[in-house]
């Protein structure tokens, strides 16, 4: 109910209360003085106006400072001449920014497709066909690695050994 009345600000009762009574002691003067209004008129007419008033101050930006945001990254993209390495850079720092999320990222996925046609090309081999060849050809943790879940993204150490042990195939 909050997410609703949110455009409102902070709309509250005591104010409504006391544009009523406003309402009423305006029309009890213009009566007195001899000019008729309609009562519900004048009620609806000072809550319009408190709501009015309400949502304009509900736009206000805030006096308190957020926070600073605090983010932690490491690998840090760098610019470099060929777009497909920062698009790698980019899939991995979302990767690493999403913990518990590396499985689905595509960046996994791609270093297994790149491992799988490396070892295909150079080596005639297959990660699905011939998995004891590939674990000795690759070393036991990068194996794992490109063969089991990994929820989380690789300390930099662990992903550079990887990256070496598929370069070297």
């Amino acid at each position: 109910m909050k997410e609703f009345f949110a455009p409102f600000g902070r709309l509250r009762l005591w104010p409504a209360v006391g544009a009523v009574a406003l309402a009423v002691l305006f029309w009890a003067a213009a009566l007195i003085s001899g000019v008729e209004f309609a009562i519900w008129q004048l009620v609806l007419l000072a809550l319009a106006g408190l709501v009015a008033n309400s949502v304009v101050n509900g736009m206000r930006a805030d006096t308190v400072k957020a926070p600073p945001l605090v983010t932690s990254t490491v690998n840090e993209p760098s610019w470099r001449p060929f777009t497909e390495v920062n698009r790698w850079e980019d899939r991995l720092i979302f990767a690493e920014a999403k913990p518990g999320r590396f499985e689905s990222t595509n960046a996994k996925q791609q270093l297994v497709e790149v491992a799988s046609e490396r070892l295909r090309l150079r080596r005639g081999l297959s990660l699905e066909k011939q998995p004891d060849q590939c674990r000795e050809l690759l070393g036991e943790p990068t194996f794992l690695f490109l063969t089991r879940p990994a929820p989380d993204c690789p300390t930099p150490r662990q992903l550079g050994e990887h990256l070496q042990a598929i370069e070297e195939i």
